[in-house]
């Protein structure tokens, strides 16, 4: 389901790292690092990744949560790419608003209202309901699948146990 998702951002991933001066190949690796910072972020109990992910609002580059995963995201993708740190920063301040507004167009789509699809999200990580964030996603996403089945992992499909505390 996400991960279909942030595949669709492949293309504009591509152009983004091709105007900077990147190879376009690197869209995987530009993914993968932001899906990583929103796991370690979420383990450590901060959510604000995640909800700004599901708030339904436009994400700009100047927010303050791509403000604060930044540094984050651009670590990751300067060791991942093997580029520097300021190349590396500002890649992450383009791609940032690019992926997290992928998921708010999809949550702005959803019949829910955009505060509760975000607060249900995090209220389901925070006491691990797998069931509840499955039904959550599923409204969002479209899923046909039973929701009470649905594997946290395998919904979220960004690591195995995206977000559960380690």
């Amino acid at each position: 389901m996400i991960e279909e998702l942030l595949k669709s951002a492949n293309g504009p991933l591509r152009e983004l790292l091709a105007s900077v001066g990147g190879s376009g190949d690197s869209a995987d690796a530009v993914r993968d690092s932001f899906a990583k910072v929103i796991r370690e972020q979420t383990r450590e109990g901060n959510y604000e990744g995640v909800m700004e992910m599901f708030s339904g609002k436009e994400t700009s580059p100047e927010s303050p949560t791509v403000e604060h995963l930044k540094g984050n995201l651009g670590n990751k993708l300067s060791d991942k790419l093997g580029i520097d740190t300021d190349k590396a920063l500002a890649i992450a301040g383009q791609a940032l608003p690019l992926l997290l507004n992928i998921f708010n167009k999809k949550v702005n789509d959803a019949p829910q209202a955009n505060e509760e699809i975000a607060g249900s999200v995090v209220k389901s990580i925070k006491e691990e309901d797998e069931a509840g964030l499955g039904s959550v996603l599923s409204s969002i996403f479209g899923s046909g699948e039973n929701p009470s089945s649905i594997d946290l992992g395998s919904v979220i499909d960004l690591g195995a146990g995206l977000f559960k505390k380690k």
